[in-house]
C-alpha cells in the first residue's frame, strides 16, 4: 500500500496541533562561549510561533539578549511508550527569539497560556509578575519565530521526517525539503589509494 506524503499545509496544520497540545519541551540557546545551553521549558502555541518565558535573572535571558539565535524541540510521546511509537511526532526549529514588550500582546499570550495549560486555572496569580513593573525578579516572554525545521512523524510512515522552511515572516510552512535518510558520504580510504 502506497504512504501518501502530506503536504506543507498538511505538515504546518500537524505542527500547530503540536504547539497547541504538548506543554513541556527543550530550548537550546548559545551561551557566552558559544555552546548550546539546553532547558526544559513551557511552551505557548500561537500558529506557529512558540512562546515561552523565563525571569531576567536567567542564564538563558542573558543569552538571548547576546544572539536571537535559539532552537527547540517539542514532541508528542504516547503514554504507552514503544507500544504507541506509531503515534509519535516531534517538530525541532531553528529561528529567531525576540523579547515581548508590548502589553497588548503580553496580555494576548497570557489569555493563550490560560487557554492552554489547564493548570492554570487553577493557579490565576501565577503570571502575575508580567503586569507589575520594576518587580526584582521580573518575568519575561520571549517569542521564537521559525526559520528551519524538521518534522517527524511516525502516523505517516516509521520514521517519516522532512525538512522545513517557513515564510519569511515565520506564519506557514513554505516548502517541505526531502530529509536525507543516508549518512554523509565519505570517501572509501580504497578510493585514496588508486
Amino acid at each position: 500500500m502506497a504512504v501518501t506524503q502530506p503536504s506543507a499545509a498538511d505538515v504546518e496544520r500537524a505542527v500547530v496541533e503540536l504547539l497547541r497540545e504538548e506543554e513541556v519541551g527543550a530550548v537550546a540557546v548559545l551561551d557566552e562561549n558559544g555552546f548550546p545551553s539546553a532547558a526544559m521549558m513551557h511552551f505557548v502555541g500561537d500558529g506557529l510561533t512558540a512562546y515561552l518565558h523565563t525571569f531576567t535573572y536567567t542564564r538563558k535571558y542573558e543569552s538571548i539578549l547576546r544572539d536571537l539565535r535559539v532552537g527547540y524541540t517539542l514532541a508528542h510521546m504516547p503514554a504507552d511508550g514503544f507500544a504507541g511509537r506509531l503515534q509519535a511526532r516531534h517538530v525541532q526549529v531553528t529561528g529567531r527569539a525576540s523579547f515581548v514588550n508590548d502589553p497588548e500582546e503580553v496580555e494576548r499570550v497570557l489569555g493563550l497560556s490560560h487557554e492552554q495549560f489547564e493548570w492554570l486555572r487553577d493557579s490565576p496569580d501565577m503570571y502575575e509578575n508580567f503586569r507589575r513593573a520594576g518587580v526584582r525578579l521580573r518575568q519575561v516572554f520571549f517569542r521564537v519565530d521559525p526559520v528551519e525545521g524538521v518534522w517527524q512523524d511516525n502516523r505517516v510512515r516509521m520514521m517519516y521526517r522532512t525538512k522545513l522552511r517557513f515564510t519569511e515572516d515565520g506564519r506557514h510552512v513554505a516548502e517541505l525539503v526531502p530529509y536525507p535518510m543516508t549518512g554523509p558520504s565519505v570517501p572509501s580510504p580504497l578510493a585514496a589509494e588508486s
